[in-house]
């Protein structure tokens, strides 16, 4: 019995220092999310990405329509990759005006 309790102990001491040393070896993965809104703030399209990911073949949305407006872009560039923080980019529109001259002779 004194064997098998020593033997327990020192299976238990191993195992302890095994899971200790894969702590010390284990990698953290940050998790940051791209967010698209449209000119009032809603969301219309987010995605969850690894803090730096290469971000060379990111597809921006479709671009979200606005009445009486256009659509000119998106309010930033992405970087190459993704940083240690979340990013939003907010749709940017120019009004649309439609001029009518006309000259009467």
């Amino acid at each position: 019995m004194k064997y098998i309790i020593l033997t327990l102990t020192m299976l238990l001491a191993a195992m302890t220092f095994v899971l200790e040393v894969s702590k010390t070896y284990a990698t953290e993965i940050e998790i940051q999310k791209i967010s698209f809104e449209d000119h009032s703030g809603n969301v219309v399209y987010s995605e969850h990405i690894v803090a730096g990911a290469d971000l060379s073949d990111f597809v921006y949305p479709e671009a979200p329509e606005r009445p009486g407006y256009l659509f000119v872009g998106w309010s930033g560039e992405l970087p190459d990759e993704m940083p240690y923080a979340n990013l939003v980019y907010v749709a940017v529109y120019v009004e649309q005006t439609l001029s009518l001259t006309v000259n009467v002779s």
